[in-house]
């Protein structure tokens, strides 16, 4: 039996696993930075005009949305691959 084959398959699986936790790091991180910027949003807008007001609203519902977009992203990966087990 030829052990190469399969280690350089082996070692292809665990760079994909690898870059593929290098993504979700990536993902988390955002979700993380943008729940900051939310949170600094939501506090400034409680001191801004009309206009400032709406855009911030309008800045903080787009991140929001960006999240659960991200979050069931993550998620549904997640599923996929405890399925796969």
């Amino acid at each position: 039996m030829d052990f190469t084959k399969l280690n350089v398959e082996f070692a292809n699986m665990q760079n994909t696993i690898v870059k593929y936790n290098n993504v979700v790091s990536l993902v988390e991180a955002r979700i993380k930075n943008n729940m900051k910027i939310i949170n600094k949003y939501e506090t400034k807008n409680k001191k801004s005009n009309d206009i400032e007001k709406e855009l911030d609203t309008l800045y903080i519902k787009l991140l929001k949305h960006e999240n659960e977009f991200l979050n069931s992203l993550i998620r549904d990966n997640k599923c996929s691959t405890k399925g796969d087990k």
